[in-house]
């Protein structure tokens, strides 16, 4: 390992050890202690303060001038209600929400455009008392300034990134000063008018976004979810009477943009603006032609999914879901398959950037030949031609019928021939 990336581990190890403190201290004296040890070091506390409103910095730059003589100023500025600031040289400059460190990264790309290598660094003077740290699975761990009084549990974490894809955001919790933790249900929140703990943050408040568990995780759905396009479902049929000691296997399905699944065994079925209880007993009436008592759990794996667009020679063209990783042979079978006119050789896969893939399908099946079967990505476009066909077989087709009219003309005077002269 070289050095810079030896003190890059060294940087993120000890921000890292200074966040579990703070979320293993309960009073102030503890988080003012991380606070200190922070600051002690300035490279991590540059990469680890995050400025906002009201903050008063210094912005100190150095450089050789445009006549050869050396510059070196600063100026102590206030950054504004709207995280900007107005410097005499720069103008206006947005600043909310960067670390000091980013801060002075932009603002020496700024200053380039009036020398030749500057070297800026930025101090603060008053940092505002009231502060915030944000925790878990969310875009950015740090300590965020608040407004006294205003900033609500819901507008801080919406204001500062939102949270990530794995969050369980019925469960964020607000540990205070005090000792006493709230839990705030954001889900609830915004998918319902029920009161919840919408609570307005107080100075050193600790939010925490935990991780969804992967039992959890969905749920959410009880059997009064509405399915709809992009979900990704998990589904069992079975027998009653082999339910309890024969466990049916699951499959999983895509709701496309008409609403359906296509399953290997019934082919298509409509399940979009169902809820989970009445897509189970639809699935239940349709199995019936195949099971006695079947018995059918649906569970939903994926809300939503990238997609993929498909068109050609396919039995059911359009636009599909995908979830995970899937390959290109994979995709095209469980969507119905390929046409008989479909041209197994020229398959083709256009992507985002404009670049081009051609999967030969039959080279595929019979030679094993995996390479070009790749894994299909948001946005992709796969289309199947129409199987091209030789100009002799083209123009025998069009002979033929003539061809078999004059065959049996031929084959009738011949018989009346016969007939007259016996």
């Amino acid at each position: 390992m070289d050095s810079a990336n030896s003190v890059h581990l060294l940087k993120s190890l000890t921000i890292f050890g200074m966040v579990l403190l703070l979320l293993t201290g309960t009073a102030d004296p503890a988080f003012a202690q991380v606070r200190n040890s922070i600051e002690s070091d300035p490279d991590t506390y540059k990469d680890f303060t995050i400025l906002g409103p009201g903050d008063k910095i210094k912005i100190s730059y150095l450089d050789i001038g445009q006549q050869g003589t050396p510059v070196e100023k600063s100026n102590l500025v206030t950054i504004n209600q709207d995280g900007t600031i107005f410097h005499e040289l720069l103008g206006k400059v947005s600043l909310d929400k960067l670390s000091i460190a980013e801060a002075e990264d932009l603002l020496t790309i700024k200053f380039s455009q009036y020398f030749t290598s500057p070297t800026v660094d930025i101090t603060v003077m008053d940092k505002r008392t009231e502060n915030v740290l944000l925790y878990g699975e969310v875009p950015r761990i740090g300590i965020y300034p608040i407004q006294p009084n205003i900033t609500t549990i819901a507008e801080f974490i919406i204001m500062n990134g939102g949270t990530t894809a794995d969050a369980d955001i019925s469960k964020i919790s607000i540990n205070r000063i005090d000792g006493t933790t709230v839990i705030f249900d954001m889900e609830r929140y915004l998918y319902t008018n029920q009161p919840v703990n919408n609570i307005v943050l107080q100075d050193k408040d600790k939010v925490i976004v935990p991780r969804a568990a992967m039992e959890d995780k969905f749920s959410v759905l009880s059997k009064n979810y509405i399915l709809q396009y992009g979900n990704i479902l998990e589904i069992s049929i079975n027998e009653s009477s082999l339910s309890e000691t024969k466990p049916a296997d699951t499959e999983s399905y895509i709701i496309d943009a008409e609403g359906n699944i296509y399953h290997k065994l019934f082919g298509t079925v409509h399940l979009a603006g169902m809820t989970i209880d009445k897509a189970q007993t639809v699935i239940a009436g349709v199995a019936k032609q195949y099971y006695r008592e079947p018995v059918v759990r649906i569970s939903v794996v994926e809300l939503s999914a990238r997609n993929v667009f498909v068109f050609g020679q396919v039995n059911r063209p359009g636009i599909y879901p995908i979830s995970g990783n899937v390959r290109l042979a994979e995709f095209l079978a469980t969507i119905g398959g390929l046409t008989a006119a479909a041209d197994l050789k020229e398959i083709t896969v256009t992507r985002k950037d404009g670049s081009t893939v051609v999967f030969n399908m039959d080279r595929f099946l019979y030679h094993r030949a995996d390479k070009k079967n790749i894994f299909l990505e948001d946005g992709d476009r796969v289309i199947v031609p129409n199987r091209q066909r030789g100009i002799f077989v083209t123009i025998a087709e069009k002979v033929q019928p003539i061809a078999t009219v004059l065959t049996l003309v031929s084959t009738i005077f011949t018989m009346y021939i016969v007939l007259n002269n016996i």
